[in-house]
């Protein structure tokens, strides 16, 4: 390759190696400046005489993912929002200042090397195969000389002032950003490849326009502005693309999970291909000491969440509250519900009830453990149970084998307001006030073992107060509260008019 000559100033682009750049002082007009022409080989040939050689076609089932690929950026491209994220479209950088875009000096330097384009690809190829570019050994040959192509031309027309008048002429280095990530190339491989690019379009330019004269080339250093413009563009561009790939991978991966977790909650882990696709997926073993929770949120809009490694809706409280490094859990978001399938390891099921009691600030239900992914939907169908025991209004944590008499009156909420009327009777009719005084000393009796003493230390007033209230409570109910089988209603209808 040429050197460069004597250019009087070095400018530095992007974190790129130093080019040369333009002086201080001010670019001349462009409507002044003659039109550059550079002299062509024959028809067919590039200028040293060498036939030409387009990059050749790759398979067809390439051609059907780029065109995936473009389609999946042509959103972006025509003006909404880019998939996965929010941000301004990419396009072209609008004229500022004295850049009203490319120059007649550098649109006629452009469209000489749009002439030399095969020779351009192939040497491009070679640098960047030579640079060994971390990532595309796992493109073949001829797909990386056809996104050269493809790129390369489509940055020279914008140079030469031929963008594609039907489209964004970033729409090619978006879509090949796009495919690139689904090939797993990395976004810094796909950098390295366009600073290469970019170090060799620039010494072409440079070499065209000092082989005309001086004067050419310090006009190209001069007016070199939007040649860097567009290159920056085409650098976004191609990280746009990239970034829209991996968004989408992420959403359908988070989609992939969702999918699974609710054919298990749903009861179709029996089935062997579920509970495989749980295994690679969810990353669960098929056997272990699994436990569902589910934690209620009403105050969050549907589709809110605050997503963690699993893209699927751990509430942050909760990812915080678990014990560190010892449970493994995914998650899963169902309008007003966070629903956890944990697999506890060497955790306690009491130590999961004590770590989500210190601070979640929600209702949660926690199931009984299960052992197997087929009993999933069991563990799904406790915990819901075991939230339906906290009352709406309040805070807390309720463990479902904890839980048990209120489990029997939530799941029967008709049989259990039957059973809370008739035990009650005209106790519940009595006014708010001196309902829910005889309710709490009638509990704290029960709570106490029976005992006036103890029921009046927690109510914080004397024995024979207590002793009072029961006759007052027995005279309502038209029953004594020393008949056991009369005992067991009051406790069950306690919970009945206490659960939601």
């Amino acid at each position: 390759m040429s050197t460069r000559g004597t250019a009087s100033v070095g400018k530095q682009h992007l974190g790129h190696r130093s080019y040369p750049g333009s002086r201080d002082t001010a670019a001349p007009e462009a409507s002044g400046s003659p039109e550059v022409r550079i002299a062509a080989g024959p028809p067919g040939r590039t200028r040293d005489g060498r036939l030409e050689e387009l990059p050749g076609r790759a398979h067809p089932a390439v051609d059907a993912d780029f065109a995936s690929a473009r389609s999946a950026v042509q959103s972006a491209v025509h003006g909404a929002t880019p998939a996965g994220g929010q941000g301004e479209i990419l396009r072209l950088p609008s004229p500022q200042g004295d850049r009203s875009g490319p120059t007649p000096v550098v649109r006629g330097l452009a469209e000489g090397l749009l002439r030399q384009l095969p020779h351009l690809v192939e040497e491009l190829m070679e640098l960047t195969v030579g640079r060994g570019v971390r990532h595309l050994e796992l493109v073949p040959g001829s797909e990386i000389r056809r996104s050269l192509h493809e790129n390369v031309l489509g940055f020279l027309r914008i140079l030469a002032g031929k963008p594609p008048a039907d489209s964004n002429p970033l729409a090619v280095p978006m879509a090949w950003g796009h495919y690139r990530a689904q090939e797993g190339v990395s976004v810094e491989s796909l950098l390295r490849v366009h600073r290469l690019a970019t170090q060799l379009l620039w010494e072409k330019l440079f070499d065209e326009a000092r082989a005309l004269s001086p004067e050419v080339l310090q006009r190209l250093l001069d007016e070199s502005g939007p040649v860097w413009d567009a290159l920056d563009s085409y650098s976004q561009a191609f990280v746009e693309g990239h970034r829209v790939a991996e968004a989408d991978a992420q959403r359908r991966s988070s989609a992939r999970r969702e999918t699974v977790i609710d054919a298990l909650i749903e009861g179709r882990g029996v089935e062997p291909v579920v509970a495989a696709e749980a295994q690679v997926t969810l990353g669960l073993p098929a056997r272990g000491r699994f436990v569902v929770i589910t934690m209620a949120d009403e105050t969050a809009p549907n589709g809110q969440h605050d997503a963690d490694g699993f893209g699927s809706g751990t509430p942050r409280a909760l990812r915080h509250a678990l014990p560190s490094h010892t449970v493994l859990a995914v998650w899963r978001r169902r309008t007003d519900r966070h629903i956890g399938l944990l697999e506890l390891g060497s955790t306690s099921l009491g130590r999961l009830v004590e770590a989500l009691s210190s601070g979640v600030g929600r209702r949660v239900g926690i199931s009984c453990e299960v052992d197997s992914l087929s009993d999933i939907a069991t563990a799904y169908h406790c915990a819901e149970t075991a939230l339906q025991t906290l009352p709406a209004a309040t805070d807390g944590v309720a463990a479902f084998d904890d839980h048990l008499l209120e489990a029997l009156v939530v799941t029967s909420p008709h049989v259990a307001q039957r059973l809370a009327r008739h035990t009650f009777g005209r106790l519940l009719d009595c006014p708010q006030e001196e309902r829910d005084l005889l309710l709490a000393t009638l509990d704290a009796w029960f709570r106490g073992g029976c005992s006036a003493a103890r029921a009046a230390d927690e109510l914080h007033c004397h024995r024979n107060t207590v002793l009072n209230r029961l006759r007052r409570i027995e005279t309502l109910t038209g029953s004594m509260l020393d008949d056991d089988r009369h005992q067991l209603a009051c406790r069950m209808a306690l919970v009945a008019v206490r659960c939601p």
